[in-house]
């Protein structure tokens, strides 16, 4: 099964005719309370980037090997801001990304409308056209501030519309999640997270379970005397069905604290662990509060290789 990243395809699908520009420096969408996203529902995760501040996060998480290559580098260097919907493995989707930049969209649509496979097609939902190629399961729509892409999983999901457009009004943005992420450069909620979750850490020898209803994840900069490269605090809440939950859920936190120590140079399932256990966990209510120590954007790409799809 193709499990390439939802940016990397859009940039090897649509961005090869791109030159380099420099995105605009203000933010033109965050996260705020309760305000939809134009994504659809059904999503195992929802995450938030605002790419420039957050390039030492994306540059090392493994895109395929592409980090190192020029056009994937064109690629942010265009990008202000990125919203990306990851669905779970029984969806016949498997990324939806909304992208605000700077984008020539016309040498772009030049380029697709003149390379095989690519389909124009007008969207049910937005009435705007896009591009389909149905040997790549991809739709890609753009214009010169926005790109708008859909990957789809194999091809007995004949059915599933390939609309890279969300219907209105999109997906709200949970509760408290406004608050949580505000002034963070990368940031996340997980719906359901627990049984696909605990299935990866079982995969990566992790005997620990989290029953968790929703997760929210928030990534901010730190700035250290003398730091060699940008290094990061992540924030966790883990939300799960009770209070009593919670306190129980923290009991195992912290017997697991002591079980495993931090060992950030050992292998992926230790560093991973170090990251998870390496500060006591705080109750509020009927969620756990966990903020790591201060992780380089290496480290960091351990804490989200365990969501990956």
């Amino acid at each position: 099964m193709n499990t390439k990243p939802a940016i990397y395809l859009l940039l090897l699908f649509a961005f090869f005719a791109f030159s380099c520009k420099t995105a605009p420096k203000t933010i033109g969408m965050m996260p705020s309370e309760n305000s939809p996203i134009p994504l659809d529902a059904g999503a195992l995760g929802y995450i938030f980037a605002d790419v420039q501040n957050s390039r030492p996060i994306l540059e090392s998480i493994n895109f395929n090997g592409m980090n190192n290559d020029k056009q994937f580098q064109q690629m942010l260097d265009s990008t202000q801001f990125a919203v990306l919907a990851t669905y779970p493995p029984q969806s016949p989707r498997r990324y939806q990304l909304v992208a605000w930049g700077d984008y020539p969209s016309s040498r772009a649509k030049v380029a697709l409308g003149a390379s095989k496979g690519w389909k124009n097609v007008r969207s049910v939902v937005s009435k705007n056209m896009y591009w389909y190629n149905e040997q790549q399961r991809l739709s890609i729509a753009l214009n010169p501030t926005q790109a708008f892409m859909l990957a789809l999983r194999e091809k007995s999901a004949a059915d599933t519309s390939a609309d890279p457009f969300s219907a209105a009004p999109g997906v709200t943005v949970p509760h408290g999640f406004g608050a949580f992420s505000k002034d963070a450069v990368f940031s996340c909620w997980f719906e359901n997270p627990g049984p696909f979750l605990n299935q990866k850490l079982q995969t990566m020898g992790i005997p620990f379970e989290l029953p968790a209803e929703r997760i929210f994840i928030s990534l901010f900069p730190v700035n250290e005397e003398q730091q060699k490269e940008q290094r990061y605090e992540a924030r966790l809440k883990i939300q799960v069905s009770s209070e009593t939950q919670a306190r129980g859920l923290a009991t195992v936190f912290n017997i697991a604290r002591s079980f495993l120590s931090p060992q950030a140079d050992s292998d992926d399932m230790a560093a991973f662990a170090s990251i998870l256990f390496s500060k006591a966990p705080v109750l509020d209510g009927k969620s756990l509060n966990i903020t790591t120590s201060v992780l380089s954007g290496r480290e960091l790409a351990l804490l989200f290789k365990v969501f990956s799809l």
